[in-house]
């Protein structure tokens, strides 16, 4: 008994396929097992089903869910075993035939003239997302973060999430709360998790809001969207930073707005405009953090920001997404702690501090804001799950939120020291880091700018892929730079994807040449062909001698005139 009782038991698996479309005609000539045949082959030619989606059901369950007897089901079945449309498993059932016999009994037919396929009618709002992602594109998210080392910046590390926490605290709200869970929950979000937020906001980012103000929303995304379309119609100006964060322009190009790009300088969004320019009626700013630059607007620049907001009635959209993981001082407090008028709508989001599949963010609106941005998320998605509302809010209230902020800080800002590190070493002849105060990403600049078509050709081939910063900009004329993240991967794995693209720099070098002046007289030398490096190159294969001799006697003419054939049939011989 004990031996039956410790053995594992095999799970039952269910079928897939329920045959929910078959009508049989009992008043019909045709006998029913024939109908029965017949439907079932013409479902399975017509269907797609893969190794999880083909079983099939018991013949006593066709049976009893067609209401027919069960020597009629295997009557139908046996013939569809025996002209290869089922297979069966021993002790597993009965499934679909990995090929059909229409595979080997159907010839090939002429094509024939297909008919003109006119392009489908997209609005003209959908073809104004500055988005050029196509088909599977999208399968790797708004950051494009494939698997592996990729260094993409902002993804934060996701491995130290706590789930035993999480799902201990899951447990107990289920238990606790029970199927009201289950059912439609309030627009405005979980009552629990917005007293939550209230407090965590005024302690840690000095805001000043109460519950009924917060709006909770699936992600940052959707706060600028309904913020969007709650204070702007369409075609009213929209102030953002240039660069900005990808998302923001696709979201505000969806909602109509017109965007004018602002261009940043040391102290943050730059305020002065054009006369040309309109007034706006919402400006998009990144405070604490701007992304993808790294800039902390200053405390002057916060207030003058203020002010013109009050003086010319817009309002300012303060995303303040990773605030928390500030390495290098206090931090400032946010626009909306400061702000006296009612003018900052306050977004966070936890994507950064737990996880981004959680879909879960935050709203500070202006109290006469809140009822026209709770219409707009329940006309949009009604509401987050209110299972995962419910955990979150048990997650801060009882102490695991600010632990896991504290840990995380920890770990990034070894991350970060330990890549800043690695980098110099390793890459440091090619690029200049800049390191800003806070954030989980670090911006490269280019030592020198011809360099970047070969940079950004070789990260894409060998998986190591920061975003170039042009990608971001939309009027900013900046250096060439690029993005890296470090914030994801162990120092381990930094290192190894560092080495790896130091590595491949290292084997795209250019030839160096070294032509020598000698005291009295202009003679030429010819050195070994080395990399930037110093490391040896492989010899050029034959066919490319004549374009080496042509581009070595160019280089050389204009040094030693007098000698400038030599030196290069003598390099090309070498070679």
């Amino acid at each position: 008994m004990a031996n039956r009782k410790s053995r594992p038991q095999k799970r039952r698996r269910r079928s897939i396929i329920a045959f929910e479309m078959i009508r049989l005609n009992r008043t019909a000539t045709e006998p029913l097992h024939e109908q029965l045949y017949r439907q079932i082959r013409d479902e399975l030619k017509s269907g797609r089903f893969g190794e999880g989606s083909s079983r099939l059901p018991s013949s006593r369950a066709l049976a009893t869910d067609r209401g027919i007897s069960r020597s009629t089901v295997r009557l139908a079945l046996s013939k569809l075993h025996a002209e290869g449309y089922l297979r069966s498993k021993p002790g597993s059932g009965t499934f679909v035939a990995n090929l059909l016999p229409e595979s080997f009994l159907t010839a090939n037919q002429p094509k024939t003239c297909q008919p003109i396929q006119r392009p489908a009618r997209i609005s003209e709002r959908v073809k104004a997302i500055p988005d050029a992602r196509v088909g599977n594109q999208f399968d790797l998210g708004a950051t494009g973060a494939g698997p592996g080392v990729s260094l993409v910046a902002s993804i934060p590390a996701v491995d130290e999430f706590p789930i035993a926490a999480w799902e201990r605290l899951r447990a107990q709200v289920l238990t606790k709360k029970g199927v009201n869970l289950l059912r439609y929950s309030s627009n405005r979000g979980d009552v629990d998790l917005r007293k939550a937020i209230a407090a965590y906001l005024c302690d840690f980012r000095a805001g000043r809001c109460h519950p009924d103000q917060i709006v909770i929303v699936a992600g940052m995304q959707q706060a600028m969207l309904i913020s969007a379309m709650a204070v702007l119609n369409p075609g009213e100006a929209a102030w953002i930073e240039d660069p900005c964060y990808q998302q923001t322009r696709r979201v505000l190009s969806l909602a109509g707005v017109k965007i004018f790009p602002k261009a940043l300088d040391t102290q943050g969004i730059v305020i002065a405009r054009s006369r040309k320019e309109p007034m706006p009626r919402i400006i998009y700013v990144t405070p604490s953090h701007q992304f993808p630059l790294g800039v902390t607007m200053s405390f002057q620049r916060r207030t003058d920001l203020l002010d013109f907001a009050r003086a010319h009635n817009a309002f300012i959209f303060e995303d303040d997404y990773d605030a928390e993981f500030r390495f290098v001082g206090p931090p400032l407090p946010s626009l909306q702690g400061i702000d006296n008028a009612g003018r900052v709508i306050y977004a966070g989001t936890v994507s950064k501090i737990l996880c981004p599949s959680l879909r879960l963010g935050y709203i500070i609106a202006p109290e006469r804001l809140v009822d026209s941005f709770v219409k707009i998320r329940s006309a949009m998605d009604q509401h987050s799950s209110p299972i995962e509302q419910a955990t979150l809010a048990r997650f801060i209230t009882e102490g695991f939120f600010l632990s896991h902020i504290k840990r995380m800080r920890k770990i990034y800002a070894e991350r970060r020291d330990f890549f800043i590190k690695q980098f110099n070493e390793l890459l440091g002849d090619r690029f200049t880091l800049q390191v800003p105060e806070a954030g989980l990403n670090i911006v490269a600049w280019l030592k020198r700018e011809e360099d970047f078509p070969m940079i950004k050709r070789i990260t894409s081939e060998i998986g190591v892929r920061p975003s170039a910063l042009s990608f971001f900009c939309i009027q900013a004329k900046l250096k060439p730079a690029f993005i890296f993240g470090f914030a994801a991967w162990t120092p381990t794995q930094i290192r190894e994807s560092l080495v790896k693209f130091a590595s491949a720099l290292r084997n795209q070098a250019p030839v160096a040449i070294s032509l020598v002046r000698a005291e009295g007289q202009t003679r030429s030398r010819f050195a070994m062909p080395v990399d930037l490096f110093g490391e040896p190159l492989k010899p050029l294969p034959i066919f490319l001698r004549t374009c080496a001799l042509t581009f070595v006697f160019d280089v050389a003419s204009q040094f030693a005139p007098g000698d400038a054939h030599c030196t290069a049939q003598e390099f090309v011989d070498y070679l």
